[in-house]
């Protein structure tokens, strides 16, 4: 998906009535400039069959008056008219396209919604979202993309996944010797816990099995889903502990 600025729909309208209605006295380069502007907003937008007109011999042929001209001159009767012409043309098969496009309108929620878009990073603290694991990186940004898009269900299930991502490499950096064959999430807690040199907070491992029993173990089941409230309340509690195992990695 591409993040797209409604601004462009605007420029293009904007420059199709600006265009229309230039006079013989305007100068090249200002109709020129305004031009190759149009041309990429339609571009920019994906108006492909309104994009086909410019290559038209009569859209060419008027793009050809223009041409010859200094940037100071000004354009005259022959290329305003010519201009004019196409522009009206262009502006019906504009008007025409648009009725096939859809802009959807993401809803607001309790984070950012750039940064749930395109800036996941920026929900952590500065430096921390580099140092997780490429995979809790990948699963962090699908499920802050599935919550902006309302797959509230979708979303817990990446958040989870990064969540205990990030808790296997906090594990093997705290234990070195005798690892668990199988490091699963609940015994990964509880070799932390039992620990008796440089142990993990007990507000983190706490917060680690409040995860586990109030979200993961329930996710596991397949009837299980989410609304977007409940997921917004899960991620914000992962977040948190995401942050603090990252900042011992």
């Amino acid at each position: 998906m591409q993040d797209k600025n409604s601004y462009s729909y605007i420029v293009i309208g904007l420059g199709l009535r600006l265009l229309r209605n230039v006079n013989d006295t305007d100068i090249t380069k200002f109709v020129k400039h305004e031009l190759n502007q149009l041309k990429t907003a339609l571009y920019d937008v994906g108006f492909h069959v309104s994009c086909s007109d410019l290559t038209t011999s009569f859209f060419m042929d008027m793009e050809a008056t223009l041409e010859p001209l200094a940037d100071e001159d000004p354009i005259g009767a022959d290329a305003r008219i010519s201009l004019s012409n196409e522009m009206m043309v262009l502006e019906r098969h504009v008007l025409s396209e648009g009725l096939t496009k859809k802009v959807h309108v993401l809803p607001e929620r309790r984070f950012n919604s750039n940064y749930l878009l395109n800036e996941q990073n920026k929900l952590f603290k500065v430096g921390t979202f580099e140092k997780l694991p490429e995979l809790a990186q990948s699963d962090i940004k699908s499920s802050c993309r599935c919550l902006l898009f309302g797959e509230a269900t979708a979303a817990a299930f990446h958040i989870l996944r990064a969540t205990e991502d990030v808790l296997k490499h906090y594990y093997f950096h705290h234990v070195r010797q005798n690892r668990l064959n199988k490091p699963m999430w609940g015994p990964i807690v509880n070799k932390l816990r039992a620990k008796t040199r440089n142990k993990p907070s007990e507000t983190l491992l706490n917060s680690l099995d409040l995860i586990r029993n109030a979200y993961r173990n329930p996710t596991q089941h397949p009837e299980a889903t989410y609304e977007v409230d409940s997921v917004q309340d899960l991620i914000g509690v992962c977040i948190d502990a995401i942050g603090k195992m990252a900042d011992e990695l």
